[in-house]
């Protein structure tokens, strides 16, 4: 303010001084005023964009189940999970598979059965404890077998003991092999809690004041309605840039939508395509589309009408992947028939369930399907969750009744899945877009088709037999070599079937400097 007063009143002199000294003093005032004006006028503006990653404010779709990011294994919240707690590895922007808190990690053995990890002297909760080895020992091992109702200690569960040697160093060791124990590591559930602050407290405290070692502190918190954090000043990777953080949880994307165009969030998630396109054209706003390594696929279950193979095969047949990626994905979203998308060591352009309704209706009719006497079932979807995805499932029921399959659509919940999964309740084919942060093929289908595996939909005795042995695999290329045997063998049995890579849909803020991660992780902490 003092500044424009003192622009305004040498802008009036001016013209005086131009009468009295002529035009060459003029000329260099003139030129003097300009400079000065050009780079105050800078620094503001520096300031300015300095001070709007100060804070921020988020809109995310769905909340934290409870602050114990151990309890239950939901990969959709692992971006909330990782604003205050650490994992032990990370994957980084390109989805490369990183150092953490663990800097170090070793096989000790060629079974994959006695894992060494080392880790950094440097990393400290919120409440100033140092986190040791101990800490990563109880969250991992001592805490699961006093509750077995955490699901971390049923993806851990061959663990049989973790010996703690020094501070810094741990040695996982196994009763069977756990070949993809690194990439679990940084991936479901895998968050390091305090022992100390855990143990005096006790869990119900922890929940209410929960802290950890990532780079935000939680300073206040609203279910399902507001997240508010504080950058952590003795983070071992730096204070986030962005000091003061808010996620407002809102389900609705067009509450999403409102939110940012009104200004009062900086960035929205997961939010339908043609917006983010459209925002993206508006003053002050960024459009950032991505594909990602996340997969559009829809589970089958094993009962029903889906039992006939030829009503699984033709359910594939019928689908026009391309004419969806374009009308509900912007093209981004590349269509796939491998269980595992581009760029990760798995993917397989072949073999290509091309879209042919022709041969759809052949494969109903070996079955006594038709137009006038169609399979029916239920088919489960959720809205909102992911972007277009009950546009999508819409767009594929009206695909399939073109051809003799008639469904009717259940739309469901975000927590509604996970239940019923558990349940294995499902009683009709589920549209859903599988989160792999780590591109592993075992996280693809080495997971959704697992039996023995909580988040399995299809379950099987065939399946299995060809699965099993891949679990113990330790030579890693011979490892995905069959890897890629099996992704082939179920798709064309139709025990799943892949539709589209994943996308990221965000609009934000221009003045953000966000940045896209090939998972589709939100990591505000490394947004520079």
């Amino acid at each position: 303010m003092l500044y424009r007063r003192f622009v305004s009143s040498l802008t009036g002199v001016i013209p005086s001084i131009r009468k009295i000294s002529g035009v060459l003093p003029y000329v260099i005032l003139t030129i003097w005023l300009a400079t000065i004006h050009s780079t105050v006028a800078q620094q503001l503006a520096g300031q300015s964009k300095e001070q709007a990653i100060k804070s921020a404010v988020i809109a995310f779709p769905f909340d934290v189940e409870s602050w114990d990011p151990t309890s239950r294994v939901i990969p959709h919240t692992t971006s909330l999970y990782k604003l205050m707690f650490d994992q032990p590895l990370a994957y980084d922007a390109d989805n490369q598979l990183t150092a953490a808190v663990i800097k170090n990690h070793a096989w000790l053995d060629d079974k994959g059965l006695t894992l060494s990890l080392q880790f950094r002297d440097d990393v400290y909760f919120h409440n100033g404890d140092k986190l040791t080895s101990e800490d990563f020992k109880y969250t991992f091992f001592d805490r699961p077998q006093q509750d077995k109702t955490i699901q971390l200690g049923y993806i851990w569960g061959s663990i049989v003991n973790i010996e703690t040697p020094s501070p810094t160093q741990a040695i996982i060791h196994f009763n069977k092999p756990f070949v993809t124990a690194l990439q679990y590591l940084a991936f479901a559930g895998a968050f390091i809690l305090p022992k100390d602050y855990l143990e005096k407290v006790g869990i119900e405290k922890f929940l209410e004041h929960p802290i950890g070692s990532g780079p935000y502190k939680l300073i206040s918190y609203q279910r399902n309605n507001r997240i508010s954090l504080q950058a952590f000043d003795k983070y071992w990777a730096g204070k986030p840039k962005i000091e003061k953080l808010t996620v407002q949880i809102t389900p609705s994307s067009t509450s999403r939508i409102a939110a940012l165009q009104s200004a009062q969030v900086d960035l929205s998630y997961a939010l339908p395509i043609r917006d983010s396109k459209r925002m993206g054209n508006m003053p002050k706003l960024t459009s950032a589309l991505s594909s990602t390594i996340d997969t559009y696929l829809i589970h089958m279950v094993n009962r029903g009408p889906l039992k006939d193979i030829n009503v699984r095969l033709a359910m594939h047949y019928a689908i026009n992947k391309t004419a969806i990626s374009k009308a509900l994905l912007a093209g981004i979203s590349k269509p796939i028939s491998s269980a595992c998308p581009p760029t990760t060591p798995c993917y397989q352009a072949t073999p290509n369930f091309d879209y042919d309704p022709a041969k759809a209706i052949e494969y109903l009719k070996q079955s006594g399907y038709s137009s006038k006497n169609p399979v029916k079932f239920t088919f489960f979807a959720t809205k909102g969750v992911s972007p277009a995805d009950n546009l999508m499932a819409r767009a594929i029921m009206q695909m399939w009744k073109k051809v003799g399959i008639e469904a009717k659509l259940e739309t469901i919940d975000f927590a509604k899945f996970f239940q019923k999964v558990a349940d294995n309740s499902f009683q009709g084919p589920v549209l859903w877009l599988w989160n792999n942060s780590t591109g592993d093929p075992e996280l693809y289908a080495g997971t959704y088709l697992n039996a023995n595996n909580m988040f399995s939909v299809w379950r099987s005795e065939e399946v299995m037999q060809r699965l099993t042995p891949l679990l113990s695999e330790n030579n890693y290329s011979k490892r995905i070599e069959k890897y890629k045997d099996f992704n082939k063998w179920i798709v064309e049995q139709g025990f799943s079937i892949p539709l589209l890579e994943g996308i990221n849909s965000v609009v934000h803020n221009s003045s953000l400097p966000y940045k896209a991660y090939r998972n589709g992780w939100l990591v505000p902490n490394n947004w520079d």
